[in-house]
């Protein structure tokens, strides 16, 4: 019989893949809740009180899975990299701007699949800050992977009805942006922030632009969504920054350290499928032969890069 720390530990894995696997379903709930309130509520409005609910979750997450004094210790210590933690804010509110952005123009499916060339981004990104990254291109595989993820975002791109049409570029265009601050972000808080939590560094970040969003929005003339918003809309709302904000980043830092970053990578390669399947079922959304064709290859040379990339980290 296996010892109880054997079977512990089992259970631990199992619980984290749970919960890494629930972060993903949160992650793919988002786009389509967010797609259908635009008639309702402008980006930046959408962007803060997102922000804000999602805050109702991250820091009580941070200090109940730290601690207290694990808790304060971290946060003395991110106190003293605030113009580092400055910074990043700058970023994460670009991303989000961008995100919500390249939601309102492209259905879910078709958006969530172009967001994982962040991929690329954060290959990119680790080249140019991680030099002991630079191994990794000397394996012929994961060169064959960047190949095939490249194609397999063309080709998604280019194989869509609405080619050519501007409110689909300018959706495109703001989908790469996002996957390209995001990746940053992650890449300067691994930079920057090792001995910080995560967490932590992800929670500071959203609390301190997430006022700058309504700042914005009344900053550019923007005046409050009218009265007669039917509940629903407010619910989908708040959900989506309740849900794919807060219970997502929660679950995903929660299952990381016990399942390591290159399985979690992985798994949230399942985020284009879940939020295809809502899409169609919501907004009857489908691809063209090509750019089913183009999200295979996508998926799959993002999956070989993730495996090849963290075999030498």
């Amino acid at each position: 019989m296996p010892d109880n720390g054997s079977i512990l530990k089992k259970t631990s894995k199992r619980a984290a893949l749970i919960m890494n696997l629930s972060a993903v379903v949160c992650w793919s709930i988002a786009p389509p809740m967010i797609h259908y309130v635009q008639k309702y509520f402008p980006i930046n409005f959408q962007n803060f009180f997102r922000y804000l609910f999602s805050l109702l979750v991250l820091w009580p997450f941070f200090f109940i899975s730290h601690g207290r004094e694990e808790s304060i210790n971290s946060l003395k210590k991110l106190l003293k990299l605030y113009p580092k933690i400055l910074f990043m804010a700058g970023i994460n509110y670009l991303f989000q701007i961008t995100y919500t952005y390249g939601v309102f123009k492209l259905l879910p499916g078709l958006f969530t699949l172009i967001q994982q060339s962040q991929i690329l981004f954060s290959v990119f990104l680790a080249m140019c800050l991680f030099p002991d990254e630079r191994k990794t291109l000397k394996d012929i595989l994961f060169l064959i992977g960047i190949a095939i993820t490249v194609g397999g975002v063309t080709l998604t791109v280019i194989g869509g009805k609405e080619i050519g049409k501007v409110e689909f570029g300018l959706g495109v265009v703001a989908t790469f942006a996002s996957a390209g601050f995001w990746a940053l972000m992650g890449s300067l808080i691994k930079k920057w922030l090792p001995e910080i939590p995560p967490a932590l560094s992800v929670t500071s970040i959203i609390t301190i632009v997430t006022p700058f969003f309504l700042l914005t929005h009344i900053l550019t003339g923007n005046s409050l969504p009218s009265l007669h918003i039917p509940l629903s809309g407010w619910a989908l709302m708040l959900l989506s920054g309740l849900i794919g904000v807060g219970i997502g980043q929660s679950l995903y830092y929660r299952a990381v350290p016990i399942l390591g970053i290159a399985l979690s990578t992985s798994i949230g390669l399942l985020l284009p499928f879940i939020a295809g399947i809502i899409s169609f079922i919501v907004f009857r959304e489908t691809l063209t032969p090509l750019q089913l064709f183009g999200g295979a290859l996508l998926i799959t040379g993002s999956y070989i890069v993730i495996k090849i990339r963290f075999k030498y980290i």
